[in-house]
């Protein structure tokens, strides 16, 4: 059941992953192109204002699937945290649905495969993992 669940999460989680660095990089690299050096300093600005702008959301959602490889439950959080925002900030725009459902997803799979991998939820692990 753990390596199933594990499978499943990786090759969802890779769908998707590649899925939104194709929707979101190509308008990155597309503003890079346009802007040149400039845009470097929007993208700071993009984590303050998460209102019609997706940049934030994007980088949270790549921020976290990479820690998803070495804690799953670290990495999930910061997905979850990064769907929150980009809701709560973009609540009057149903098109966030697209993007917030298939991440939220990942995030969830990789939670249960923490949780099953496991045996149970343990707060103090979830909160600080020693160093092995």
């Amino acid at each position: 059941m753990k390596k199933i669940l594990f499978y499943v999460s990786m090759i969802y989680g890779i769908i998707v992953t590649s899925l939104m660095s194709l929707v979101f990089g190509s308008k990155i690299i597309g503003l890079i192109h346009e802007e040149g050096i400039k845009y470097f300093i929007e993208i700071p600005r993009a984590f303050v204002n998460w209102y019609d702008n997706p940049t934030a959301f994007f980088f949270t959602y790549l921020i976290g699937y990479g820690i998803i490889f070495w804690n799953p439950l670290k990495g999930s959080a910061i997905i979850i945290i990064g769907d929150i925002l980009f809701f709560v900030f973009n609540s009057q725009n149903m098109g966030t649905f697209i993007f917030i459902i298939p991440t939220f997803l990942v995030a969830f799979l990789y939670i249960l495969y923490g949780v099953i991998k496991n045996n149970g939820l343990n707060i103090r692990r979830l909160i600080w993992t020693p160093p092995n």
